[in-house]
């Protein structure tokens, strides 16, 4: 982000982000994730980044 925040409290800067972020996306959390999601795919496909996916934890047997 380019934006310059000048806060007292750092959990200000915080909210404003948040609140920049919920705005682009129309305060919709299914299109926020979806963004995320379509992000972190176009960073693995162009080589940016890597992102770990861990598998399933079960803690009990799975029922048969």
């Amino acid at each position: 982000m380019n934006d310059k925040f000048d806060y007292e409290d750092p959990m200000d800067e915080i909210y404003a982000i948040r609140a920049k972020i919920s705005a682009k996306y129309g305060h919709d959390v299914w299109r926020i994730a979806q963004a995320a999601h379509e992000r972190m795919l176009r960073d693995e496909a162009t080589g940016r980044r890597k992102y770990v996916r861990l598998p399933i934890a079960r803690t009990a047997p799975a029922m048969a």
